[in-house]
């Protein structure tokens, strides 16, 4: 598998050194799936046609952990049924296909126990996902597809912290904000780390069209429209962690669809209902 190279448009400051990162990533993503093969299983049937929520809550059950995770979830109030799912088949249908995988992908990368550097990983990437399905149907996306990819959007920071454990620390570190960190990584590594995400998502046979818009989220320019509800929930998880920062402009990350006035509004209820979830999915 090659695995991701740098963007001839970003050239890192040590080209060797970003190629050898980058090709541990490339070594992690064929590696990973032998750590927790139940999880890589669930990833492999979730993508397949044939496969049926039965089917998937059978092979999810032979990982306990996983399938706590995933009840854990289906039992939330954000999916309406608290306290009445208990079968693993079922609550393959309430969370849906697309969050099971993305749940078990998680639980693939070692994401169990986030890494000290990677401090608030959940609550940001929760509030992500949770920002970008309530924005998708606005812009015409899939409110399910827009939380898995927005759940997973930080998924390369963790890839990047198991293959540069000394420097990518240091560069999260040093970061003020997301932006600073996306130039640090492009700096370091010729690509930021929704590029690593997405590259992942392509390495474990995600559909195509998740793993493009991951490429999307941080690539200059037009992005399409489940990119852009990442974007915009990416945006408003940052605005609600870090209040100080300085905000980008709705409307240049939407190309016109959304505004600040909206993104704000729907704040108070994204932090309330990522904050309920965060707890589930972590205890």
């Amino acid at each position: 598998m090659s695995g991701p190279t740098p963007d001839p448009a970003l050239v890192p400051t040590s080209l060797p050194a970003a190629v050898e990162v980058l090709g541990r990533v490339s070594a992690a993503l064929d590696d990973l799936p032998s750590h927790r093969p139940v999880a890589a299983k669930v990833i492999a049937e979730a993508d397949d046609h044939l496969s049926d929520a039965r089917s998937l809550g059978r092979t999810l059950s032979f990982d306990p952990a996983l399938t706590a995770r995933v009840l854990r979830l289906a039992n939330s109030a954000y999916f309406g049924l608290s306290g009445r799912v208990s079968a693993p088949a079922f609550a393959v249908t309430v969370v849906g296909f697309s969050t099971v995988r993305s749940l078990a992908v998680s639980a693939m990368a070692g994401l169990d126990e986030v890494p000290e550097a990677l401090e608030g990983f959940w609550e940001r990437s929760v509030m992500t996902a949770v920002a970008a399905a309530e924005l998708a149907p606005r812009l015409r996306a899939g409110a399910p597809d827009a939380f898995s990819v927005g759940l997973l959007a930080r998924l390369g920071q963790a890839l990047l912290v198991r293959c540069d454990p000394v420097e990518y620390p240091l560069l999260t570190a040093a970061a003020a904000d997301r932006e600073e960190l996306l130039a640090a990584e492009n700096r370091r590594y010729g690509v930021p780390h929704t590029r690593v995400s997405a590259e992942a998502l392509a390495a474990w046979a995600f559909p195509d069209e998740l793993s493009e818009a991951m490429a999307q989220v941080d690539r200059p320019g037009w992005a399409g429209p489940l990119a852009t509800s990442v974007r915009l929930g990416l945006e408003l998880a940052e605005r609600a962690l870090d209040p100080a920062r300085t905000p980008r402009p709705a409307d240049q990350l939407s190309s016109g669809h959304v505004r600040d006035a909206e993104l704000d509004a729907l704040r108070p209820g994204v932090v309330r209902t990522a904050g309920e979830l965060v707890q589930l999915l972590t205890s």
